[in-house]
């Protein structure tokens, strides 16, 4: 995983996409809220629970979204093929990093997608420019190249361990 500094960031945030893919186990936290009080500033909300597979029946599973819901949703965020993106995340667990593999799952170069390093509550700490202000979108037409051998299933993990 590349993992960004803030430093990096704060020098380069005009140059890439910004990603805040914030989520909370803790009921009393709502990621989105948060997100609506402060961001860094030109972040876009990735709501991981809208885009996941929301046909499957366990908690908290955040399943992987079909290929056209995944092009569907980056798209509406205007992110496209060939753009820089940053996932940072103000959650305890480290929610950016499931946002970096979706994006990897369906095919975004693996050298254009980085997580920050320390994420939301390093940026605080540090004092960086936080703003409410909502990021301006322009929609693009991502297409999503699916990896399907980035994900096993318990059978061929088990017949992996026979061999």
């Amino acid at each position: 995983m590349t993992l960004v500094s803030t430093d990096w960031l704060n020098e380069n945030s005009n140059m890439v996409k910004i990603i805040d893919a914030s989520w909370h186990l803790d009921k009393n936290r709502n990621a989105i809220e948060e997100y609506n009080e402060d961001h860094i500033e030109n972040a876009i909300f990735f709501d991981l629970d809208k885009n996941s597979n929301q046909k499957k029946d366990l908690p908290h599973g955040h399943f992987l979204p079909s290929v056209s819901d995944h092009e569907k949703t980056i798209s509406e965020m205007g992110i496209a093929n060939t753009d820089r993106i940053i996932i940072y995340c103000y959650s305890n667990l480290i929610s950016s990093c499931r946002a970096w593999f979706q994006f990897l799952y369906f095919g975004h170069d693996p050298k254009l997608v980085s997580v920050l390093n320390g994420g939301m509550k390093k940026w605080k700490l540090e004092g960086r420019k936080v703003t409410n202000q909502k990021t301006r979108i322009i929609p693009t037409k991502y297409k999503a190249n699916e990896n399907i051998n980035m994900i096993k299933v318990k059978s061929q993990i088990n017949e992996n361990i026979k061999r």
